[in-house]
């Protein structure tokens, strides 16, 4: 073979082989108990509109992203009976990104514990309704992390004005609140993502009063695991069209 071209030949594999080294098919080396699968996911979503951010964390705070009307935060709640309860941003297992929420515990006897991103914090300690009338759902990634054992579903879905507890308008003297608008997904090990239509949300019928969901009335994305243990994590939480 003539010189020039084993060079031409040779220089070909060269860019070949180049690009089988992209970052984006290189090894994603994952800490022990965290979420397998992180990041390729996520990142295809990572130019969605701004505007439909609720939270990523990133700003490793409880704050929801301040965008479309929404300044609202995290809120964790629990029924006092837990020995072990965390809610927080952390930068261990992200999905996409530096950080991830992570809510784990365990030991409850009551009712549990829940978080909720709440869409606009709360005026003298009463809610206030966010207006989620151009929506159809919201999607977010979520996992399992090292201190669960088999996959398992969580439940979760929206408040709104008429039943959540600082809403005034479920009656709160008869247990009647919190009765929101729910689903579950099925969690496993591996960072999935998640689209939960609002139409397929409904209340269990433990409240006052039932009614169909007022979209304009929102209070906040409900995360209320039914276990009595419980590892999750959760990132790139977003409001869908």
């Amino acid at each position: 073979m003539a010189r020039s071209c084993r060079i031409f030949l040779l220089a070909m594999l060269a860019l070949l082989v180049g690009a089988g080294c992209d970052a984006s098919v290189d090894p994603i080396q994952v800490a022990a108990g965290c979420p397998g699968r992180p990041l390729r996911g996520p990142i295809a979503y990572a130019n969605e509109p701004r505007n439909q951010l609720i939270g990523d964390f990133e700003t490793n705070t409880d704050a929801l992203a301040n965008v479309d009307g929404r300044n609202g935060l995290w809120v964790l709640g629990a029924d006092g009976s837990s020995g072990d309860l965390h809610a927080e941003p952390s930068d261990q297992c992200a999905a996409r990104g530096s950080y991830a929420g992570h809510f784990i515990g365990q030991g409850f006897t009551r009712w549990g514990a829940n978080w909720t991103a709440v869409f606009e914090q709360p005026s003298g300690g009463t809610a206030v309704p966010y207006d989620a009338g151009k929506y159809s759902g919201i999607s977010f990634w979520a996992a399992f992390g090292g201190q669960d054992g088999p996959d398992f579903t969580l439940s979760l879905g929206v408040t709104t004005m008429d039943n959540a507890w600082n809403g005034h308008i479920c009656q709160q003297a008869q247990q009647a609140c919190m009765d929101y608008y729910r689903t579950r997904v099925p969690l496993t090990h591996d960072w999935t993502r998640f689209l939960v239509q609002f139409a397929n949300m409904a209340q269990d019928g433990s409240g006052f009063p039932l009614l169909p969901m007022r979209k304009d009335q929102m209070v906040g994305f409900i995360i209320w695991p039914t276990q009595p243990q419980f590892d999750i994590w959760i990132d790139d939480v977003r409001f869908e069209p």
